[in-house]
């Protein structure tokens, strides 16, 4: 069995107050990240799940936004991981992961259907309830029938259903994994050309609201800094989601989640991007794709979002349909808008509700030398 691991740049946040935040959709590969998470939180960017929940894809209308308050636990789990994890121990991981072998966690079988159910609800009790195992992790042969084989990065199950117990061992032990790696990772910080982060925040939640007419005020917000490529570039990530969103996963909840990216050089926003958890797509077929490339709407549809919500004053030069599969399979239609000074958006909406699900920004390329 593998379970894919989602790349180091795209784990999700660590929330306030020290809580690590803990869902069971994704097993991340944790790399260089500042983010400290036990299952990782569901990306906008991701379909990899460990439990079989809905497809996740994007905005719908259908879906109202919830606004769920969650108290902070008084012990959080980052806290009983710095007070309970040696010096040894994350030696023994920090090895672990500079020898990784894949991107994918290797097991002897998958996990059933009411595993998986489980492993959710023991997940939200591990992050807000203080639920613990009795007994970490074996990370070898000989001393339980589920462990870990660290040596060969492989999990080997029983051929039994897993006790409740070896699945808080087993969400213990990733939680372990992802604090020792974002003790050692050392994240880029913002300098003084960069926009501030309440800056930033505040330019997130206006993107949100203009676009998804959302207030955020009852949302979880994180905000977090990196740089990117050869220039290393600056950029902002704000990030939304419900609170205690593990236990509205646990109860079928649907929720929304929002990403806005921000050039911290600029201030620009350059990508808001909305997750309904409930949303399903339907993949566009090469029939369906050539019906919308004669399908004028979609087009204006875009040009209202970017003019009319988006509040755009230039003058729109160019439009047209993007033609790729990645998008045809993922179900979204995606229209280029180029502006007269040369900077484009380009809108991703939703097939056949022609409803948003991102609106990015690209600023025209520079003369100057």
């Amino acid at each position: 069995m593998k379970r894919k691991r989602i790349p180091a740049t795209l784990t999700v946040f660590a929330v306030s107050a020290g809580l690590l935040t803990l869902s069971a959709i994704a097993v991340p590969r944790l790399g260089a990240t500042t983010q400290v998470n036990a299952l990782s939180s569901p990306q906008a960017y991701q379909s990899n799940k460990l439990i079989d929940l809905p497809e996740t894809a994007f905005v719908s209308s259908r879906v109202p936004l919830l606004k769920v308050e969650g108290k902070t636990p008084s012990s959080t789990v980052e806290d009983y991981l710095s007070e309970s994890m040696t010096e040894a121990e994350l030696q023994q991981i920090y090895d672990y992961l500079d020898h990784i072998k894949g991107e994918s966690e290797l097991g002897t079988r998958k996990m059933s259907e009411q595993e998986n159910k489980r492993l959710a609800a023991l997940n939200a009790q591990y992050m807000y309830d203080g639920v613990r195992p009795q007994k970490k992790l074996p990370l070898k042969a000989g001393e339980a029938s589920f462990y870990l084989d660290l040596k060969n990065d492989k999990f080997v199950y029983p051929k039994r259903e897993l006790t409740n117990e070896e699945l808080l061992q087993y969400i213990d032990w990733h939680a372990r994994v992802n604090y020792a790696g974002a003790k050692r990772y050392q994240a880029p910080q913002p300098d003084a050309k960069d926009i501030s982060k309440e800056a930033a925040a505040q330019k997130a939640i206006q993107s949100v609201k203009k676009l998804f007419d959302v207030d955020v005020s009852k949302l979880q917000m994180s905000v977090a800094y990196n740089k990117f490529g050869p220039a290393q570039k600056g950029q902002w990530n704000v990030h939304f989601q419900p609170y205690q969103m593990e236990k509205l996963l646990t109860d079928g909840k649907a929720f929304m989640m929002y990403d806005v990216y921000i050039d911290s050089m600029s201030g620009q926003v350059v990508d808001t991007t909305v997750t309904d958890s409930a949303y399903k797509r339907t993949p566009i077929t090469e029939a369906i794709a050539k019906k919308i490339q004669q399908d004028a709407s979609w087009v204006t549809a875009a040009k209202d979002i970017v003019v009319k919500k988006q509040g755009e004053k230039r003058a729109i030069k160019k439009s047209s349909i993007v033609k790729a599969d990645q998008y045809n399979k993922r179900g979204t239609v995606a229209i280029s808008l180029e502006l007269e000074d040369g900077s484009s958006y380009l809108a991703e909406l939703r097939y056949p509700e022609q409803i948003l699900r991102c609106l990015i920004y690209e600023p025209a390329v520079s003369t100057k030398k």
